[in-house]
Protein backbone atom coordinates (compact mmCIF):
# COMPACT_ATOMS: atom_id res chain seq x y z
CA UNK A 1 0.00 0.00 0.00
CA UNK A 2 1.56 3.42 -1.14
CA UNK A 3 2.36 5.64 1.86
CA UNK A 4 0.72 8.99 2.06
CA UNK A 5 2.69 12.41 2.52
CA UNK A 6 1.98 13.43 5.65
CA UNK A 7 0.63 16.88 6.07
CA UNK A 8 1.27 19.46 8.43
CA UNK A 9 -0.65 21.38 10.36
CA UNK A 10 -0.69 25.41 9.97
CA UNK A 11 0.82 25.27 13.80
CA UNK A 12 3.20 22.89 13.19
CA UNK A 13 4.53 24.55 9.72
CA UNK A 14 4.69 27.81 11.85
CA UNK A 15 6.97 26.34 14.31
CA UNK A 16 9.40 24.82 11.58
CA UNK A 17 9.80 27.91 9.28
CA UNK A 18 9.99 30.36 12.62
CA UNK A 19 12.76 32.82 12.62
CA UNK A 20 14.02 35.20 15.53
CA UNK A 21 11.99 38.01 15.65
CA UNK A 22 14.53 40.92 14.24
CA UNK A 23 15.71 43.89 17.14
CA UNK A 24 15.77 46.68 14.56
CA UNK A 25 13.61 49.16 13.30
CA UNK A 26 14.19 50.77 10.37
CA UNK A 27 16.24 53.62 10.49
CA UNK A 28 13.72 56.59 11.07
CA UNK A 29 11.99 54.63 13.81
CA UNK A 30 15.04 53.31 15.43
CA UNK A 31 16.16 57.00 16.12
CA UNK A 32 12.39 57.87 17.28
CA UNK A 33 13.48 54.38 19.54
CA UNK A 34 16.38 56.18 20.46
CA UNK A 35 14.87 59.43 21.17
CA UNK A 36 12.29 57.91 23.39
CA UNK A 37 14.16 55.53 25.25
CA UNK A 38 17.30 57.11 25.18
CA UNK A 39 17.33 59.26 28.62
CA UNK A 40 15.82 56.40 30.33
CA UNK A 41 18.71 54.27 29.29
CA UNK A 42 21.56 56.87 30.16
CA UNK A 43 19.89 57.30 33.92
CA UNK A 44 19.99 53.33 33.95
CA UNK A 45 23.48 52.81 32.73
CA UNK A 46 24.90 55.37 34.82
CA UNK A 47 22.90 53.74 37.63
CA UNK A 48 24.25 50.87 37.55
CA UNK A 49 27.78 51.70 36.87
CA UNK A 50 28.05 53.37 40.24
CA UNK A 51 26.28 49.77 41.83
CA UNK A 52 29.21 47.95 39.38
CA UNK A 53 31.84 49.79 40.35
CA UNK A 54 31.33 49.59 44.07
CA UNK A 55 30.86 46.31 43.67
CA UNK A 56 34.19 46.07 41.79
CA UNK A 57 36.21 47.47 44.04
CA UNK A 58 34.80 45.85 47.08
CA UNK A 59 36.18 42.51 45.39
CA UNK A 60 39.70 43.61 46.58
CA UNK A 61 38.78 41.25 49.66
CA UNK A 62 39.02 38.25 47.27
CA UNK A 63 41.98 39.67 45.82
CA UNK A 64 44.06 39.40 49.25
CA UNK A 65 42.59 36.20 49.87
CA UNK A 66 43.27 34.74 46.39
CA UNK A 67 45.98 36.44 45.08
CA UNK A 68 47.88 38.22 48.21
CA UNK A 69 51.36 37.74 46.60
CA UNK A 70 50.15 40.74 43.85
CA UNK A 71 47.56 42.40 46.20
CA UNK A 72 49.50 45.70 46.12
CA UNK A 73 48.85 45.71 42.48
CA UNK A 74 45.23 44.69 42.95
CA UNK A 75 44.86 47.73 44.92
CA UNK A 76 46.37 49.90 42.28
CA UNK A 77 44.91 48.18 38.98
CA UNK A 78 41.14 48.94 40.61
CA UNK A 79 41.29 52.05 42.74
CA UNK A 80 43.88 54.09 40.88
CA UNK A 81 43.64 52.95 36.99
CA UNK A 82 40.19 51.45 36.48
CA UNK A 83 38.28 53.56 38.60
CA UNK A 84 39.05 56.82 37.31
CA UNK A 85 38.44 55.52 34.20
CA UNK A 86 35.21 54.36 35.55
CA UNK A 87 34.57 57.55 36.94
CA UNK A 88 34.88 59.41 33.87
CA UNK A 89 32.56 57.22 32.00
CA UNK A 90 29.92 57.71 34.53
CA UNK A 91 30.40 61.74 34.57
CA UNK A 92 29.67 62.00 31.11
CA UNK A 93 26.44 60.58 31.48
CA UNK A 94 25.83 62.95 34.10
CA UNK A 95 26.91 66.04 32.90
CA UNK A 96 27.30 65.53 29.14
CA UNK A 97 23.35 63.83 28.91
CA UNK A 98 22.22 65.89 26.11
CA UNK A 99 25.57 65.37 24.18
CA UNK A 100 25.17 61.80 24.20
CA UNK A 101 21.27 61.56 23.80
CA UNK A 102 21.90 63.73 20.35
CA UNK A 103 24.68 61.25 19.30
CA UNK A 104 23.65 57.39 18.09
CA UNK A 105 22.57 55.20 20.26
CA UNK A 106 25.58 52.69 19.40
CA UNK A 107 27.94 55.09 21.21
CA UNK A 108 26.71 54.40 24.78
CA UNK A 109 26.28 50.88 24.32
CA UNK A 110 29.79 51.28 23.00
CA UNK A 111 31.48 52.75 26.14
CA UNK A 112 29.25 50.68 28.11
CA UNK A 113 31.01 47.46 26.30
CA UNK A 114 34.23 48.80 26.65
CA UNK A 115 33.76 49.62 30.69
CA UNK A 116 32.96 45.93 31.37
CA UNK A 117 35.97 44.86 28.96
CA UNK A 118 38.16 46.56 30.97
CA UNK A 119 37.15 45.60 34.27
CA UNK A 120 37.55 42.04 32.46
CA UNK A 121 41.10 42.79 31.06
CA UNK A 122 42.09 43.79 34.40
CA UNK A 123 41.30 40.96 36.54
CA UNK A 124 43.12 39.07 33.28
CA UNK A 125 46.13 40.99 34.10
CA UNK A 126 45.93 40.30 37.64
CA UNK A 127 45.67 36.60 37.05
CA UNK A 128 48.74 36.30 35.24
CA UNK A 129 50.77 38.32 37.47
CA UNK A 130 49.80 35.99 40.41
CA UNK A 131 51.74 33.06 41.16
CA UNK A 132 49.29 31.70 44.32
CA UNK A 133 47.61 28.61 43.57
CA UNK A 134 43.98 30.16 43.49
CA UNK A 135 44.95 32.16 40.96
CA UNK A 136 43.54 29.98 38.04
CA UNK A 137 40.04 29.94 40.04
CA UNK A 138 40.22 33.89 39.85
CA UNK A 139 38.74 33.12 36.15
CA UNK A 140 35.43 32.88 38.54
CA UNK A 141 35.50 37.14 38.94
CA UNK A 142 34.75 36.75 34.81
CA UNK A 143 31.33 35.43 35.95
CA UNK A 144 29.90 38.61 37.39
CA UNK A 145 31.22 41.05 34.38
CA UNK A 146 29.33 39.01 31.95
CA UNK A 147 25.93 38.78 34.01
CA UNK A 148 26.42 42.84 34.79
CA UNK A 149 26.84 43.44 30.76
CA UNK A 150 24.19 41.09 29.83
CA UNK A 151 21.55 41.84 32.42
CA UNK A 152 22.46 44.13 34.87
CA UNK A 153 23.46 46.99 32.15
CA UNK A 154 21.46 45.09 29.44
CA UNK A 155 23.57 45.69 26.42
CA UNK A 156 21.87 46.04 23.06
CA UNK A 157 21.53 42.35 21.95
CA UNK A 158 23.99 42.75 19.26
CA UNK A 159 26.83 44.67 21.38
CA UNK A 160 26.06 41.61 24.54
CA UNK A 161 26.86 38.99 21.61
CA UNK A 162 29.68 40.46 20.57
CA UNK A 163 31.05 41.57 24.13
CA UNK A 164 29.52 37.82 25.50
CA UNK A 165 32.24 36.42 22.97
CA UNK A 166 35.10 38.17 24.05
CA UNK A 167 34.66 37.38 27.59
CA UNK A 168 34.38 33.89 26.37
CA UNK A 169 37.80 34.65 24.45
CA UNK A 170 39.61 36.21 27.60
CA UNK A 171 38.69 33.14 30.10
CA UNK A 172 40.09 30.57 27.05
CA UNK A 173 43.12 32.79 27.06
CA UNK A 174 43.39 32.71 31.04
CA UNK A 175 42.76 28.51 30.58
CA UNK A 176 45.98 28.27 28.24
CA UNK A 177 48.16 30.82 30.28
CA UNK A 178 47.90 29.07 33.44
CA UNK A 179 48.25 25.39 31.38
CA UNK A 180 51.79 25.83 31.26
CA UNK A 181 52.17 26.61 34.75
CA UNK A 182 51.32 23.09 37.02
CA UNK A 183 48.94 24.50 40.08
CA UNK A 184 46.86 22.20 41.96
CA UNK A 185 42.99 23.55 40.67
CA UNK A 186 44.06 22.64 36.52
CA UNK A 187 41.54 20.11 36.80
CA UNK A 188 38.99 22.92 36.98
CA UNK A 189 40.40 25.52 33.87
CA UNK A 190 37.96 23.68 31.43
CA UNK A 191 35.06 23.56 33.65
CA UNK A 192 35.66 27.28 34.20
CA UNK A 193 35.80 28.08 30.74
CA UNK A 194 32.84 25.96 29.83
CA UNK A 195 31.10 27.30 32.69
CA UNK A 196 31.27 31.00 31.62
CA UNK A 197 30.33 30.13 27.98
CA UNK A 198 27.57 28.17 29.38
CA UNK A 199 26.34 31.66 31.51
CA UNK A 200 27.36 33.96 28.48
CA UNK A 201 24.79 31.60 26.52
CA UNK A 202 22.20 31.42 29.15
CA UNK A 203 22.47 35.56 29.70
CA UNK A 204 22.54 36.63 26.12
CA UNK A 205 19.18 34.55 25.59
CA UNK A 206 17.56 36.22 28.36
CA UNK A 207 19.28 39.96 27.37
CA UNK A 208 17.07 39.06 24.03
CA UNK A 209 13.96 38.53 25.34
CA UNK A 210 14.26 41.63 27.43
CA UNK A 211 15.21 44.02 24.23
CA UNK A 212 12.91 42.09 22.06
CA UNK A 213 9.87 43.07 24.75
CA UNK A 214 11.07 46.34 25.11
CA UNK A 215 11.12 46.91 21.36
CA UNK A 216 7.62 45.67 21.32
CA UNK A 217 6.21 47.52 24.23
CA UNK A 218 7.61 50.50 22.43
CA UNK A 219 5.55 49.81 19.45
CA UNK A 220 2.47 49.17 21.38
CA UNK A 221 2.68 52.22 23.56
CA UNK A 222 3.52 54.17 19.93
CA UNK A 223 0.72 52.99 18.34
CA UNK A 224 -1.80 53.06 21.32
CA UNK A 225 -0.56 57.04 21.39
CA UNK A 226 -1.31 57.09 17.94
CA UNK A 227 -4.52 55.79 17.90
CA UNK A 228 -5.42 57.70 20.88
CA UNK A 229 -4.24 60.91 19.05
CA UNK A 230 -6.21 60.03 16.09
CA UNK A 231 -9.57 59.63 17.91
CA UNK A 232 -8.53 62.89 19.34
CA UNK A 233 -8.40 64.55 16.37
CA UNK A 234 -11.44 62.74 14.85
CA UNK A 235 -13.68 64.07 18.04
CA UNK A 236 -12.51 67.52 17.77
CA UNK A 237 -13.17 67.50 13.67
CA UNK A 238 -16.73 65.96 14.84
CA UNK A 239 -17.32 68.75 17.36
CA UNK A 240 -15.91 70.89 15.05
CA UNK A 241 -18.62 69.55 11.66
CA UNK A 242 -21.36 69.58 14.93
CA UNK A 243 -20.86 73.55 14.93
CA UNK A 244 -20.21 74.21 11.44
CA UNK A 245 -23.46 74.22 8.64
CA UNK A 246 -22.60 72.10 6.28
CA UNK A 247 -23.95 73.93 3.05
CA UNK A 248 -22.28 77.43 3.63
CA UNK A 249 -18.97 76.29 5.58
CA UNK A 250 -19.64 79.31 8.54
CA UNK A 251 -20.51 78.41 11.92
CA UNK A 252 -24.06 76.76 12.37
CA UNK A 253 -26.91 78.05 15.08
CA UNK A 254 -25.84 75.58 17.58
CA UNK A 255 -22.25 77.22 17.54
CA UNK A 256 -23.78 81.07 17.72
CA UNK A 257 -26.23 80.65 20.42
CA UNK A 258 -22.95 79.31 22.63
CA UNK A 259 -20.94 82.20 21.48
CA UNK A 260 -23.78 84.46 22.33
CA UNK A 261 -24.42 82.89 25.93
CA UNK A 262 -20.39 83.60 26.91
CA UNK A 263 -20.12 86.82 25.79
CA UNK A 264 -23.25 87.50 27.51
CA UNK A 265 -21.84 86.29 30.75
CA UNK A 266 -18.82 87.91 30.26
CA UNK A 267 -20.30 91.42 29.58
CA UNK A 268 -22.45 90.97 32.84
CA UNK A 269 -19.72 91.69 34.65
CA UNK A 270 -18.19 94.35 32.46
CA UNK A 271 -21.07 96.20 31.23
CA UNK A 272 -20.36 96.91 27.97
CA UNK A 273 -22.82 96.18 24.94
CA UNK A 274 -23.68 93.20 22.97
CA UNK A 275 -24.93 93.61 19.21
CA UNK A 276 -27.10 91.34 17.40
CA UNK A 277 -27.20 91.74 13.41
CA UNK A 278 -29.82 89.75 11.77
CA UNK A 279 -29.59 89.30 7.96
CA UNK A 280 -31.77 88.23 5.34
CA UNK A 281 -31.34 87.71 1.73
CA UNK A 282 -33.69 90.08 -0.24
CA UNK A 283 -36.06 88.04 -2.37
CA UNK A 284 -34.74 85.20 -1.55
CA UNK A 285 -37.56 82.26 -2.43
CA UNK A 286 -37.81 84.55 -6.26
CA UNK A 287 -34.12 83.52 -7.01
CA UNK A 288 -34.49 79.86 -6.05
CA UNK A 289 -37.21 79.77 -8.32
CA UNK A 290 -35.86 81.56 -11.01
CA UNK A 291 -32.07 80.32 -10.91
CA UNK A 292 -33.04 76.72 -9.19
CA UNK A 293 -31.66 75.49 -5.92
CA UNK A 294 -28.21 74.61 -6.94
CA UNK A 295 -28.04 78.47 -7.71
CA UNK A 296 -29.30 79.06 -4.47
CA UNK A 297 -27.22 77.04 -2.77
CA UNK A 298 -24.47 78.79 -4.53
CA UNK A 299 -25.86 82.32 -3.23
CA UNK A 300 -25.52 81.62 0.07
CA UNK A 301 -22.28 80.25 -0.17
CA UNK A 302 -21.00 84.19 -1.45
CA UNK A 303 -23.11 85.59 0.59
CA UNK A 304 -22.00 83.38 3.68
CA UNK A 305 -18.15 84.29 2.52
CA UNK A 306 -18.59 87.67 2.15
CA UNK A 307 -20.01 88.23 5.81
CA UNK A 308 -17.06 86.15 7.37
CA UNK A 309 -14.63 88.24 5.12
CA UNK A 310 -16.39 91.39 6.87
CA UNK A 311 -15.97 90.25 10.39
CA UNK A 312 -12.79 89.19 12.05
CA UNK A 313 -12.63 86.36 14.21
CA UNK A 314 -11.23 88.65 17.32
CA UNK A 315 -14.53 90.50 16.87
CA UNK A 316 -17.31 88.64 16.33
CA UNK A 317 -18.95 85.46 15.34
CA UNK A 318 -20.76 85.02 12.28
CA UNK A 319 -23.04 82.18 11.43
CA UNK A 320 -26.06 80.79 9.33
CA UNK A 321 -29.04 81.53 11.58
CA UNK A 322 -31.61 79.11 8.97
CA UNK A 323 -32.23 79.67 5.82
CA UNK A 324 -31.53 82.65 4.23
CA UNK A 325 -31.11 84.12 7.22
CA UNK A 326 -27.12 84.68 9.15
CA UNK A 327 -26.31 85.87 12.45
CA UNK A 328 -23.21 88.05 13.29
CA UNK A 329 -22.57 88.75 16.83
CA UNK A 330 -20.27 91.77 17.67
CA UNK A 331 -19.40 91.87 21.60
CA UNK A 332 -18.58 95.34 23.27
CA UNK A 333 -19.29 97.71 20.53
CA UNK A 334 -21.06 101.08 20.43
CA UNK A 335 -24.22 101.54 18.37
CA UNK A 336 -22.01 103.94 15.57
CA UNK A 337 -19.43 100.40 15.64
CA UNK A 338 -22.77 98.27 14.94
CA UNK A 339 -24.57 100.21 11.96
CA UNK A 340 -21.00 100.57 10.46
CA UNK A 341 -20.37 97.05 10.44
CA UNK A 342 -23.89 96.69 9.14
CA UNK A 343 -23.52 99.01 6.21
CA UNK A 344 -20.21 97.61 5.24
CA UNK A 345 -21.63 93.78 4.73
CA UNK A 346 -24.69 95.47 2.71
CA UNK A 347 -22.53 96.66 0.66
CA UNK A 348 -20.01 93.96 0.27
CA UNK A 349 -23.02 92.09 -0.65
CA UNK A 350 -24.32 94.24 -3.17
CA UNK A 351 -20.67 94.23 -4.81
CA UNK A 352 -20.93 90.87 -5.50
CA UNK A 353 -22.98 91.67 -8.29
CA UNK A 354 -24.92 88.40 -7.65
CA UNK A 355 -27.26 88.81 -11.07
CA UNK A 356 -30.93 88.40 -9.60
CA UNK A 357 -33.65 89.29 -12.21
CA UNK A 358 -36.17 88.20 -9.89
CA UNK A 359 -35.80 90.77 -7.69
CA UNK A 360 -37.99 93.70 -6.36
CA UNK A 361 -35.27 95.42 -5.40
CA UNK A 362 -32.31 95.34 -7.26
CA UNK A 363 -30.75 93.63 -10.26
CA UNK A 364 -28.42 92.20 -8.55
CA UNK A 365 -28.27 89.76 -4.71
CA UNK A 366 -28.89 92.34 -1.63
CA UNK A 367 -29.01 91.78 2.02
CA UNK A 368 -31.25 93.52 4.54
CA UNK A 369 -29.92 94.11 8.06
CA UNK A 370 -31.85 93.93 11.60
CA UNK A 371 -29.34 95.50 14.35
CA UNK A 372 -30.38 95.35 18.07
CA UNK A 373 -27.91 96.26 20.87
CA UNK A 374 -28.60 95.22 24.32
CA UNK A 375 -26.63 95.74 27.72
CA UNK A 376 -26.48 92.47 29.19
CA UNK A 377 -25.63 93.59 32.70
CA UNK A 378 -29.03 95.24 32.71
CA UNK A 379 -32.41 92.90 34.87
CA UNK A 380 -34.49 93.12 32.11
CA UNK A 381 -32.17 91.61 29.29
CA UNK A 382 -32.56 88.37 27.84
CA UNK A 383 -31.09 86.81 25.16
CA UNK A 384 -34.39 86.07 23.63
CA UNK A 385 -35.03 89.64 24.12
CA UNK A 386 -32.03 90.68 22.30
CA UNK A 387 -32.99 87.81 19.27
CA UNK A 388 -36.63 89.54 18.96
CA UNK A 389 -35.36 93.35 18.82
CA UNK A 390 -33.07 92.34 16.09
CA UNK A 391 -35.90 90.13 14.61
CA UNK A 392 -38.34 93.44 14.31
CA UNK A 393 -35.77 95.78 13.22
CA UNK A 394 -34.81 93.01 10.09
CA UNK A 395 -38.98 92.97 9.67
CA UNK A 396 -38.86 96.94 9.07
CA UNK A 397 -35.96 97.08 6.81
CA UNK A 398 -37.87 94.97 4.64
CA UNK A 399 -41.04 97.04 4.85
CA UNK A 400 -38.94 99.99 4.29
CA UNK A 401 -37.35 98.71 0.85
CA UNK A 402 -34.87 96.13 1.47
CA UNK A 403 -31.07 96.12 1.45
CA UNK A 404 -30.60 98.70 4.36
CA UNK A 405 -29.99 98.11 7.84
CA UNK A 406 -31.94 99.29 9.75
CA UNK A 407 -31.19 99.64 14.39
CA UNK A 408 -34.05 98.75 16.53
CA UNK A 409 -35.77 101.53 18.32
CA UNK A 410 -35.72 99.89 21.70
Amino acid sequence: MASQPIELSVDLRQVLNWRPAALQFDALDEAHFWQVTGPARVRHCVVSGVIALITYNMFLLTDLLMIPDVFDKAVWVRLFCFTPVGLCILSSGVFCKDLILRKPYWVLECATMVAGLLAAMSLTWLLLQSSSPCASLYTCGLMPIVIYGNLVERLRFRFALLFSVMMVLISVGCALAKAAQPHPYAVYDVPLVLLISLIALYTLVMNYRFELEERRHFQWRERAKALHDELAASKVKLEDLSRRDPLTGVPNRRHVDEYVQAQWSALQSSGGLLALLLIDVDHFKAYNDRYGHPAGDQCLRHVAQVLQQGVAPSAGCVARWGGEEFMVALPDVSVDEAMACAQRLCDAVSELGLRHEASGTAQYVTISVGVALVRPDMASASVDGAVGLADAALYRAKREGRNRCVLSLT
